[in-house]
């Protein structure tokens, strides 16, 4: 009965197993929300959300979200218990009064942060939070004649195209072993994604300082990527993909011919979408500077380097460990320089040379 109400579960068979697995709670979407409590989480399509407590999220769905769940969640348990992962992991499927909703982990943990991305290696980067201050989205749209011209713009235009900016040239320092780990997840999941035609994800970025002490999170199951700054802080990299539900459709398509004047955007085919994505993290993430001291090196010895986990027991190498936080095959180490081409699907000469152009104006 999630909010108390009667509902009708999707797959619950399946997401039943997933909340086992990582020790989540079986009633844990029934109370501390409700539907009144939903509000626009600040996106393009304006979706809305919830959150039960700093643990979980609700949020509604579109008809052609619900309908990507309902075909690849069998694939996606099965994704999600196999092998390292950076998808936001999902525990529930639901619909009330007509409206479609699923209940996720809040993967990146409570703030204020240093910094909020919303990463998806082309122009749509955004910086969504800065020193604890929330970012204004503000667009610049062709019909809106007086953003032609910056001198007209607005403090929070101008602010939010600074974080444009940043977004796009922001890099993500990590330790050698958690970027190896990092870029062995992403590779396996982008193929997962590409596989069943789905693209437009990001990759949410959650940058904070934290005292080693705390750094753990224990108590909601995160797992940050931990290393020490060049200035000695001890700062906290939460990673992980979502909204990765968005179907390559007929729309998706007339919406690529529409704007086929802009470069660098996000509506392209998933295969060149997940051939993209891979390689711009590959070159954005990279290894920290300032050698980990030995209480982070500890620390990530024992708090698993890649998704945070979903999970909220209290004991190390229990179920909530496991959704998330296998060891990665030697097999499986990705090289600084990243997998070999075949690992992500193959994609046409044309799709090649267009990617290609892309990496270009990702590199500027």
């Amino acid at each position: 009965r999630p909010a108390g109400v009667e509902c009708e579960l999707f797959n619950d068979h399946i997401f039943r197993e997933l909340r086992a697995y990582a020790q989540v709670p079986e009633h844990f979407a029934n109370t501390d929300w409700s539907l009144k409590s939903l509000e626009h989480g600040g996106g393009k399509g304006g979706t809305q959300m919830a959150r039960i407590g700093d643990a979980y999220i609700i949020k509604e769905l579109s008809k052609g979200d619900h309908k990507a769940l309902l075909e690849v969640t069998g694939s996606y348990g099965q994704h999600v218990r196999s092998g390292e992962t950076l998808l936001c992991p999902i525990y529930l499927h639901f619909r009330h009064s007509g409206r479609f909703f699923f209940a996720m982990r809040n993967s990146i943990g409570s703030g204020p942060f240093n910094a909020l991305y919303d990463l998806k290696g082309c122009a749509d980067d955004k910086l969504l939070e800065e020193d604890g201050e929330p970012i204004k989205a503000v667009h610049k749209r062709v019909w809106n004649v007086g953003m032609w011209c910056k001198a007209n713009w607005s403090k929070e235009r101008r602010a939010y195209y600074e974080g444009k900016v940043k977004a796009r040239d922001f890099e993500i320092p990590l330790t050698p072993e958690q970027r190896a780990q990092c870029l062995s997840s992403l590779e396996r999941d982008t193929a997962w994604l590409a596989q069943h035609s789905l693209m437009d994800y990001s990759l949410l970025v959650a940058v904070k300082n934290v005292p080693m002490s705390a750094s753990g999170g224990r108590g909601l199951g995160h797992r940050p990527l931990l290393f020490k700054s060049r200035d000695g802080r001890e700062v906290a990299v939460n990673i992980s993909i979502i909204d990765f539900l968005q179907k390559w459709t007929m729309g998706k398509r007339v919406a690529r011919c529409v704007k086929c004047a802009e470069c660098n955007k996000a509506t392209i085919p998933p295969s060149m979408y997940a051939r993209r994505f891979y390689h711009h993290f590959a070159h954005r993430l990279i290894e920290a500077l300032e050698t980990c001291s030995d209480k982070i090196q500890e620390s990530n010895k024992t708090l698993a380097a890649v998704a945070p986990p979903a999970g909220d027991c209290e004991e190390e190498g229990m179920p909530e460990d496991r959704l998330n936080s296998r060891p990665v095959p030697e097999e499986r180490a990705v090289p600084p320089g990243g997998p070999p081409p075949a690992t992500v699907p193959e994609m046409a000469a044309e799709e090649v040379a267009i990617v290609g152009n892309s990496a270009v104006l990702l590199s500027l």
